[in-house]
């Protein structure tokens, strides 16, 4: 296809500088003293269950404002939980949150200092989903659970012209293929979809994992190699709807991507953002300089941070407007219920 100058990846992406003393000193941090603990654990079944309670302790160290109400989820038979922040929420706004952790490990409850933030950036609910992984669950059982939420929704009165569904990581890989299922079986599609650092390859071929692979505060490519044999098991990893770097996106709606320049995932990233310009999808990419994995669920301290987070309740408002979605704040937000209510 031929592309205009307008549809290059140069002329797209929004290269966001460093600035903050407390940006590189979180990355100089997991450098040192996360990533080769990290990279010397030898990943088995034992320790996948092991991480993924450890990782749930440790993140819920992270503050969650008082004003966050969070209330369990039952929505389409997939647990997960609602949050709401504040009283300034468009009443049938919802943002179908999908989280990250290389489909191993992760939680609604590990993901808390984003969601919360997300519900008032976008002044939406938030649904998180704790969608089944591995190891006692594979490919395809994360899909079938989030377009079950989806479906869900829409089946309780929302409409999609106010559903934006975001992830992180492994959730940014989940939100792109539950999109192209969406389209595939002929679903109405969310307003629009926010992919934080998107692992979207699990052949783990980008060049990024090679280039990228000393500076990278976080992850080791080892693991996400592991991790990605556990989670297709015995599927080709190449197939559009485990690595839809692959796919052909026509028909998606708009898209956000924000990523760091120094994540083995950047390449995961770019390519996705060129192949949504490929096929006429409407797409924002943004380079966050010298930043972690997933930095975004440090805001509050780490002014990059914050400012990611803000930027992406903007895209969100901007996009449900532009969908004809609702419009009117309701200021007496309540507590939602287990039902999604």
């Amino acid at each position: 296809m031929n592309k205009s100058n307008a549809n290059t990846l140069d002329a797209i992406t929004e290269f966001r500088p460093a600035s903050s003393w407390q940006g590189r000193a979180v990355a100089n941090a997991m450098r040192t003293f996360v990533k080769p603990v990290v990279a010397r654990v030898p990943l088995t079944t034992r320790v996948m269950r092991f991480s993924q309670l450890g990782f749930d302790t440790v993140t819920l160290a992270l503050p969650v404002h008082p004003d966050v109400h969070i209330a369990p989820a039952d929505v389409g038979g997939v647990p997960g939980e609602w949050l709401i922040t504040g009283r300034e929420v468009f009443s049938g706004r919802v943002v179908l949150y999908l989280h990250g952790g290389a489909y191993f490990f992760g939680s609604p409850r590990s993901h808390r200092s984003v969601t919360w933030r997300l519900s008032r950036a976008c002044r939406a609910k938030v649904l998180a989903l704790d969608y089944r992984q591995p190891p006692n669950w594979h490919y395809p059982a994360p899909l079938v659970d989030a377009v079950s939420a989806y479906r869900a929704l829409l089946e309780q009165g929302y409409q999609p012209q106010n559903i934006v569904i975001a992830g992180d990581s492994a959730g940014g890989n989940l939100t792109l293929v539950t999109l192209l299922h969406l389209r595939d079986h002929g679903l109405p599609m969310p307003a629009a979809a926010v992919l934080i650092s998107p692992w979207s390859d699990l052949t783990c071929s980008g060049d990024t994992l090679l280039s990228n692979a000393q500076s990278e505060p976080m992850i080791p490519v080892n693991a996400l190699r592991f991790v990605s044999a556990s989670y297709s098991r015995g599927n080709d990893p190449a197939a559009p709807m485990l690595s839809p770097v692959y796919a052909d996106l026509t028909g998606l709606p708009p898209l956000m991507i924000q990523v760091s320049n120094m994540e083995v995932l950047l390449s995961d990233a770019a390519r996705v953002a060129q192949q949504a310009l490929d096929c006429g999808v409407s797409c924002r990419y943004q380079v966050w300089e010298g930043m972690i994995h997933v930095f975004q669920a440090l805001a509050g301290w780490v002014p990059e941070a914050s400012l990611a987070v803000s930027e992406i309740g903007a895209f969100v408002d901007e996009k449900i407007r532009e969908a004809g979605g609702e419009q009117t704040v309701h200021r007496r937000a309540t507590l939602v219920t287990g039902r999604g209510s």
